[in-house]
């Protein structure tokens, strides 16, 4: 008897086996096609932290897919590993890549097979028996870097501490995420194809992937909030104007976003950084000419990666950046009129939003600039206590004011401007913020202050943040000995996304706040704002402020700093230089920018 119970026992598991299933087992989630084994990546106070890496949403882009929408991907595995951080997007290594990974800086890294996303979700959240609110994370990076599975965003407690589902995306970037050239795109039937904007559309890719498979992992499909950081935010307000994103989430958050976008002549014509000239000078090396476009077509696919970033490489000081245009309006997945115009003439999508940007967004990159400071002599000896080399600032008034300026330049494309569009247009709620902690230990409070990004390590209470990792930069940027504050504001920001991400209103689901989150504008047309920081200082508060062009312009011309200095301002406020070129930085036409230049202190800056 025994052994025909054995006997029946291995034919069943066979049978199971043989059909791709496994036993049931704490991390397996089985979508309609798909069984995922996941890991758990922590746990905490009786909590375990579910992750699911690498689920690819769509083909991999490689070979005559390189510049084309990303396609469907029809899963061949009934039982997929999930444990494994997948392939991020070809990118240069940069700083943070060095120290956490072992990078070299400028280093070329990833894989062109790179479009996967990453589920996360807790013990807690897993054992509801609601369907849970999702909250989707776009990477920043300036669209040429980053990653879905950076550990700043994964690792930490944020999905620890709340019931909702966390999906993190990799998208195409650089010259393989936003692409025009005629060759390529003009010689399609396929309006996606013809785009350009193949970034973007990946982003939507996941999106419906989200839609169509979230809730096997206990979340809201018709409850879905985009949120994201510097270009990460940018592209969430690209999908606020794109007609094809209307229907892919709920509610957004953009954290330090703007309202710039490229155009096609430029991403094809621009002798800096047009596709023609990445065709023109790599066709030169090679001696090679073309007869049509479909030459054209092949060299450019034949190209590698090395040769594509390549040419696209800043200068030596900046080997972890590349320059290329991006979110280019190709009127059909971003209107012709673009991010900014859209935005103005009030053609953004009807859903609840918040808008927000950090109290000095500049310093983060003045910090390495040597035109305000002095430098260590080894580009990264900042990071290591044990060396006597520190950044000092060469005229600590200058830099306060030069970052002042900068940031309320920012803080107008990302916060101000956009809510003004979103609030007068929109009936669905539009709220801001603004986060101002700058309690990093020494001079860092001085020299990045309330920097960009620097609310990221609040929100997903990082592994450094909340001091699990003894990384010169968490030495460096969190004081030990305002944890407990640091928490406590960290506890606070978290329970208003999660709440927002709930029902839209930031105050009191799950989580009844202590301070309430008023909206942007009602009736009354008040522009106010919640300031977020920690009870060392003033704490959490609404602020009221109006910021225009003309208030930061009429401030600048007031300071007591040199001419040549606020000119310099101006300059930096109205362009970007690379190599050879000038483009503009701003949303203003030529002709505005003209105009300010012959009446800002009557026309000094104007040569």
């Amino acid at each position: 008897m025994y052994t025909r119970f054995l006997i029946i026992f291995f034919l069943l598991s066979f049978n199971v086996a043989a059909n791709g299933y496994q036993p049931f087992i704490e991390t397996n989630v089985k979508t309609a096609k798909t069984l995922f084994t996941g890991t758990i990546l922590k746990e905490k106070e009786n909590n375990k932290l579910f992750a699911y890496f690498g689920i690819p949403y769509a083909q991999p882009p490689v070979d005559t897919l390189r510049w084309k929408a990303p396609r469907n991907i029809v899963m061949q595995e009934k039982v997929k590993s999930a444990t494994k951080r997948p392939n991020r997007c070809p990118q240069l290594a940069g700083t943070i890549d060095s120290i956490e990974e072992g990078f070299t800086v400028g280093e070329i890294i990833g894989s062109e097979d790179c479009l996967y996303l990453n589920v996360f979700l807790s013990e807690k959240a897993r054992n509801s028996k609601n369907k849970l609110p999702v909250m989707v994370w776009v990477h920043g990076g300036s669209n040429v870097s980053g990653h879905g599975t950076d550990e700043r965003y994964t690792d930490g407690d944020f999905v620890l501490d709340h019931e909702i589902i966390l999906v993190t995306i990799n998208y195409r970037l650089g010259p393989l995420g936003w692409f025009y050239n005629s060759a390529i795109n003009k010689n399609t039937n396929n309006p996606l194809d013809a785009s350009g904007n193949y970034g973007t559309l990946d982003i939507m890719k996941s999106l419906e992937w989200v839609n169509e498979n979230i809730s096997y992992f206990g979340g809201d499909q018709n409850n879905i909030t985009i949120f994201g950081e510097s270009a990460g935010a940018r592209n969430i307000n690209s999908l606020m104007i794109s007609p094809l994103g209307e229907n892919l989430f709920s509610k957004a958050i953009s954290q330090s976003g703007y309202l710039v976008s490229d155009d096609l002549s430029t991403a094809e014509n621009d002798y800096e950084v047009g596709s023609n000239s990445l065709l023109e000078t790599l066709s030169e090396r090679r001696k090679l000419t073309f007869t049509d476009d479909l030459e054209k077509q092949s060299f450019l696919y034949s190209l590698s990666i090395d040769d594509i970033l390549n040419f696209y490489r800043r200068s030596a000081d900046q080997n972890n950046l590349v320059d290329v245009p991006n979110i280019l309006p190709d009127g059909h997945v971003i209107p012709y009129q673009g991010l900014y115009k859209s935005f103005e003439s009030k053609k953004m999508h009807n859903k609840p939003i918040i808008f927000g940007s950090t109290r000095d967004e500049e310093k983060l990159f003045m910090v390495f600039d040597e035109h305000f400071v002095n430098r260590p002599l080894s580009f990264l000896s900042w990071i290591d206590p044990s060396l006597d080399f520190y950044i000092k600032p060469k005229d600590s008034q200058y830099y306060d004011i030069y970052a002042k300026y900068m940031t309320q330049a920012t803080t107008l494309g990302a916060t101000h401007l956009p809510s003004r569009f979103a609030s007068t247009k929109n009936t669905s709620p539009v709220y801001a913020y603004r986060f101002d902690w700058d309690e990093e230990p020494g001079d860092w409070s001085f020299l990045i202050g309330a920097g960009h990004a620097m609310e990221l390590g609040f929100l997903f209470k990082s592994t450094a943040f909340m001091n699990e990792e003894k990384t010169s930069i968490a030495k460096l940027l969190y004081d030990t000995n305002k944890a407990d504050t640091d928490i406590q504001l960290a506890n606070e920001m978290g329970k208003y996304w999660v709440n927002f991400a709930y029902d839209s209103d930031p105050n009191s689901n799950p989580y009844v706040m202590k301070n309430k989150w008023l909206e942007w504008s009602t009736e009354t047309n008040e522009e106010r704002y919640l300031v977020l920081d920690t009870y060392n200082d003033k704490g959490i508060r609404m602020y009221k402020a109006e910021l225009t062009e003309n208030s930061i312009l009429q401030g600048l011309e007031s300071e007591n700093i040199s001419i040549s200095k606020k000119c310099y301002v101006i300059s930096s406020l109205f362009e970007r230089s690379g190599v050879g070129v000038v483009r503009t930085r701003t949303t203003l036409s030529n002709d505005e920018i003209v105009r300010i230049y012959e009446t800002f202190m009557n026309g000094k800056c104007k040569d």
